[in-house]
């Protein structure tokens, strides 16, 4: 648990993908209600937003990133921000679908150093699904590839969104269980001479 005294839990959840995927709308739109239609680049943005969960009092941070190609390459530091990666690609998109596993969670992975880490993949703009290009099939068998949950999402209509923040902090509090335990365990060992 944080050492925030109005705060049950403070939780950061960095948002990855491509570029033109929808990661500032999902983010806006989640924290202010607010839906940006054109699309404006992000380098770096950190939004917050208070929420309830479990009778838990939340101050959730959320990290939206730049499709690190576009700008400098500040990545290793969003990594390490991070306690829950949001992997997002367009359902309209392939391009963005393939970048998913190409670079972003690759290189997630090789910062980390570890074989797994707590994630979410996001099929986004589910609202323009008669220009899908890629399946629900084909997000789902990617989620059970990359080992975690899948959602469709629609940061136009708000659709799912709720839903994918919470499931980022539910994760994001059991990293943080399983961090306390392994600390537990190291302290809890001593070597007697």
């Amino acid at each position: 648990m944080e050492n925030n005294k109005s705060f049950d839990y403070e939780l950061r959840i960095g948002i990855f993908g491509a570029g033109g995927v929808g990661k500032s709308t999902i983010t806006i739109k989640f924290t202010h209600n607010i839906f940006i239609e054109e699309y404006d680049p992000t380098i770096e943005d950190e939004y917050i937003k208070e929420i309830e969960l479990n009778d838990k009092k939340i101050l959730l941070k959320v990290l939206d990133t730049a499709y690190p190609e576009e700008f400098c390459d500040p990545f290793p530091r969003w990594v390490e921000f991070s306690q829950v990666f949001v992997l997002v690609y367009s359902i309209i998109d392939k391009y963005s679908f393939g970048e998913i596993l190409n670079y972003h969670y690759k290189r997630i992975k090789n910062i980390l150093n570890v074989q797994d880490y707590p994630k979410i993949l996001i099929g986004n703009k589910s609202d323009l699904f008669t220009k899908r290009e890629v399946k629900t099939k084909k997000g789902k068998e990617l989620a059970k590839q990359l080992n975690c949950k899948y959602i469709e999402t629609s940061a136009k209509t708000g659709e799912n969104l709720n839903q994918l923040f919470y499931e980022a902090s539910l994760l994001a509090i059991q990293e943080l269980k399983n961090k306390e335990n392994q600390n537990k365990k190291k302290k809890g060992k001593c070597l007697l001479m």
